[in-house]
């Protein structure tokens, strides 16, 4: 039960409520009063506690005996405090020092169980995967060897290589490296050829039969830039014919 009621009296505002057993209720009268675990003041806490246990009879509540017990001895070593100290005390009593050390050990281990109950709050509904088992594949191992094995290996490897050789590689390298044509060399391949002729056919020249499109294009292009720069001069008689060039000759 969880039911709470304030009580009022002339010296002490009272809040009832369910607790554990005496020793709870103890440290809750502590930390109450501010005291230091190390350094409680029974006198205060006793009359407190004493109060406490009156209010709840007094609204009939129930008091369980152990309550009743804790209240008889602290008034019981609150007593010995007054009086003068005899050699008859009953060595069964618990003394000061006792409570005091029982109270440190209890509020240890609630301060402990609230952190364990946090945690509970906090991690019981996370839901963890179990260990994999990863079973690795089994290995055999060849028992006999001969000398065969190493060279026939060897031979595999290479054969797999040889395979994986793409063929048209040696085209690719002409294409990729070799057949590179600019502008400035086929100009220089055109001035050759005015040098030992007076003129030349462009068509017969670069022939798609003897030349890739790449080269024709190329040589055609170098070909406008000569005719721009006035370098020579071309003529073509009728569409798509030949297409004859020869040097510029100077105006005197």
């Amino acid at each position: 039960m969880q039911n709470t009621l304030l009580l009022e009296t002339n010296k002490i505002q009272i809040k009832i409520e369910n607790f554990e057993g005496p020793l709870d209720l103890l440290c809750h009268l502590i930390d109450k009063n501010k005291m230091d675990i190390y350094d409680i003041n029974l006198d205060e806490i006793t009359n407190q506690y004493i109060e406490y246990i009156n209010q709840m009879e007094k609204h009939k509540l129930a008091v369980s005996s152990e309550f009743l017990i804790m209240a008889s001895t602290l008034l019981l070593i609150k007593s010995k405090g007054l009086l003068p100290n005899t050699e008859n005390s009953n060595e069964e009593e618990l003394t000061e020092e006792e409570l005091i050390k029982r109270i440190i050990e209890y509020k240890k281990y609630k301060e402990i169980t609230i952190k364990l109950k946090e945690m509970y709050n906090e991690y019981s509904k996370r839901v963890f995967r179990n260990k994999e088992n990863i079973e690795l594949p089994k290995q055999t191992l060849e028992k006999n060897y001969d000398k065969e094995i190493i060279s026939s290996l060897y031979e595999k490897v290479i054969k797999s290589y040889k395979d994986k050789i793409n063929l048209n590689a040696q085209n690719i390298e002409r294409i990729a490296i070799k057949d590179t044509y600019t502008v400035g060399s086929k100009v220089k391949e055109m001035f050759r050829e005015l040098i030992r002729k007076p003129k030349f056919i462009f068509n017969k020249m670069y022939t798609l039969s003897k030349c890739n499109k790449v080269e024709v294009v190329t040589a055609f292009t170098g070909l406008l830039e000569l005719s721009r720069r006035n370098k020579v001069q071309t003529t073509q008689e009728e569409l798509f014919g030949d297409i004859t060039v020869e040097k510029k000759k100077k105006v005197s």
